[in-house]
């Protein structure tokens, strides 16, 4: 046998070899399943990502999390439809599997995360949701203007404005560092549910690798498009998606963005998928 024949193949991203013996691998059955097409502009038009967070662990999430027990999903994706006129942009919508900080009764009540305005909002109960979303997605008064035509997302996160009020039990607070959400939902689709958790797992593991614990923070999340590309990353606040993420490529994609490294960056466009909308 030659030796290029011998030579193993070498992925372009992380520069692992393939199977890596250093990263878990996901199962066969699982990797024979992926979509290798093209990823670019597989992502659905959006502004805003909403995220609810509740207890309730990934893998008990129906295949529709309106599904949920308590219906706050549902009504919650009924506010945002009603006043999406008035809205006026898409908002991507999902559950994120959290211990919460919630004081009522959990299927009745959330924490909502909120990106790119990086922001957490604790505490929500089911009777509370229509008054958080127009202040914050109708009457746009948040950390970050998106109805603003003047300046860019990255500039409104530079400067130092003010948070949204809400009533007294309702806390809100800036989320800092780097966000990594990650698709987890099984009984949507097995490729994430099997898929999310590993990816998870190597972030929490490279995050305390490199004692970068108080500075990297993930979510699991559910069901965002293009299961077919799991494992299925969006960083935030860039607001930019990636898809056929492996454990491999959790190092260089923490180390781009915590660094900024553009170098770092371009390393990673055979995975990219798109990017939260900022034009208008």
């Amino acid at each position: 046998m030659s030796s290029t024949e011998d030579k193993p193949s070498i992925d372009p991203c992380s520069g692992c070899e393939m199977p890596c013996s250093k990263h878990a691998t996901y199962p066969p059955e699982i990797c024979q399943e992926i979509d290798h097409g093209s990823m670019v502009g597989s992502v659905d038009k959006h502004r805003r990502h909403l995220c609810i967070g509740q207890s309730v662990p990934a893998s008990q999430w129906p295949k529709d999390v309106k599904d949920l027990q308590g219906d706050y999903i549902a009504e919650l994706s009924r506010v945002l439809k009603e006043k999406k006129a008035s809205i006026g942009y898409a908002v991507k919508l999902t559950s994120a599997s959290v211990v919460t900080t919630t004081s009522d009764d959990p299927s009745h009540s959330a924490d909502w995360y909120i990106f790119p305005d990086q922001i957490k909002i604790s505490n929500i109960n089911i009777e509370q949701i229509e008054q958080v979303i127009q202040t914050i997605f109708v009457d746009d008064q948040s950390v970050i203007k998106i109805k603003d035509q003047t300046k860019s997302i990255e500039e409104q996160l530079k400067e130092d404005s003010n948070l949204p009020t809400f009533d007294d039990n309702i806390k809100c607070e800036r989320l800092h560092g780097l966000w990594l959400l990650v698709c987890c939902h099984y009984q949507r689709d097995q490729r994430c549910g099997v898929i999310g958790p590993m990816l998870i797992d190597e972030i929490e593991k490279y995050a305390r690798e490199t004692d970068r614990t108080d500075n990297v923070h993930w979510l699991k999340i559910s069901h965002i498009g293009g299961h077919k590309f799991a494992g299925n990353v969006i960083v935030y606040p860039s607001g930019t998606w990636y898809g056929r993420v492996l454990t491999c490529h959790i190092p260089l994609l923490i180390d781009a963005y915590a660094s900024s490294s553009e170098e770092l960056k371009n390393k990673l466009k055979p995975l990219y998928r798109g990017h939260l909308d900022t034009t208008w």
